[in-house]
Parts: structure tokens; sequence; C-alpha cells
């Protein structure tokens, strides 16, 4: 187990790189959905 110093707090990230984050997240969604409906025209499952 890898333990941390004491009394050290990560840096927050900035709100830029969060919101990208989330937009990244978005984005994923919606392309395991297209993957999802892709699969299931051939017969994949779903």
């Amino acid at each position: 187990m890898i333990s941390s110093p004491k009394n050290t707090s990560a840096p927050s990230a900035p709100p830029r790189l969060v919101a990208e984050l989330h937009a990244q997240f978005a984005e994923s969604a919606k392309l395991e959905q297209a993957i999802k409906a892709n699969l299931r025209g051939p017969g994949y499952g779903g």
C-alpha cells in the first residue's frame, strides 16, 4: 500500500480542467450509446 505524508492535501483541479472532464464524460456517454446501437443492428446483443 502506498502511503502519503500526513497533513498534505492534493491540489484542486482548475475549473477549466473540471469542465473539460465533464465534457469528455458527456461525449463518452454519447459514443457508448452509438456503439450499442451499432452492435444491435448486426445482432451482437442489446
